[in-house]
């Protein structure tokens, strides 16, 4: 199983893991891409909507391609009330049935899954003249609490290639690949700072849901398993825990 399907396989636990995207950086978006209300916004890999409902508050209709029909599912039974529809594919393949002319589009946590041979090329393709491309980004930050740094520890014994930091660092990456791409320019950079009272449980799901432990095999997992609930245990069952929300806020060359 290729790490970016493993989250298909714990669509429950990746929705009840992950934060949502503050309404600062959404905010941040539209008031630097006046976007009109009327027009239709592309998501790629929506997951179970930690961004779409924030721009789908606000009345834009949405437009979604989500690798993982668990997670499609999921998301499509909170947004009866909004104007999203999600198509279950491969962005690298994926056509839309219609003409678009799209002014956005945006990704949260979920570009660097995409084939960086097509990612910025087919973006490209589908915004208008004068388009944006938003990539969100949440981080959670607190990394000198040890137990944190113990249990991905834990993860980097199974996995060979870099994992970075928990919530990897990507300060340089965005900015010189953007630049790089040949098809967009940065125009905006967001840092955005912010806490969240979170309990044990939800760390703990939430370090369950990352795809290095969602994609090791039974005997590594229940191995990984034992010895996380182990580092956690003596973490307070609630606590305040600190967060960066990073956007990159690119246009169409």
């Amino acid at each position: 199983m290729e790490r970016r399907e493993s989250f298909n396989t714990a669509a429950q636990l990746y929705d009840e893991a992950r934060p949502s995207y503050p309404d600062v950086a959404i905010d941040w978006i539209l008031d630097r891409t006046n976007i009109g209300s009327d027009d239709t916004l592309l998501e790629i890999g929506p997951g179970t909507g930690q961004a779409t409902l924030k721009f789908a508050e606000r009345g834009y209709k949405i437009r979604g391609v989500e690798l993982g029909q668990n997670m499609a599912d999921m998301l499509m039974q909170k947004v009866g009330n909004y104007n999203v529809t999600v198509d279950v594919g491969p962005f690298e393949t994926w056509e839309p049935r219609t003409a678009l002319q799209i002014p956005l589009i945006y990704s949260a946590t979920a570009f660097h899954w995409i084939d960086e041979d097509v990612r910025y090329s087919k973006a490209h393709d589908l915004l208008k003249d004068g388009g944006h491309l938003a990539l969100l980004f949440n981080s959670a930050t607190d990394r000198s609490r040890e137990e944190v740094k113990e249990a991905q520890e834990l993860l980097r014994k199974y996995h060979t290639e870099s994992m970075g930091e928990w919530g990897f660092s990507r300060d340089t990456r965005w900015t010189r690949e953007i630049a790089d791409s040949g098809y967009f320019s940065l125009v905006d950079h967001l840092d955005y700072k912010w806490k969240m009272e979170i309990t044990k449980d939800r760390l703990t799901k939430a370090f369950y849901s990352q795809s290095a432990y969602l994609s090791l095999d039974d005997d590594a997992k229940k191995e990984v398993t034992a010895q996380v609930e182990e580092v956690f245990s003596g973490l307070d069952d609630v606590f305040e825990s600190n967060y960066k929300t990073t956007v990159y806020l690119a246009r169409k060359k």
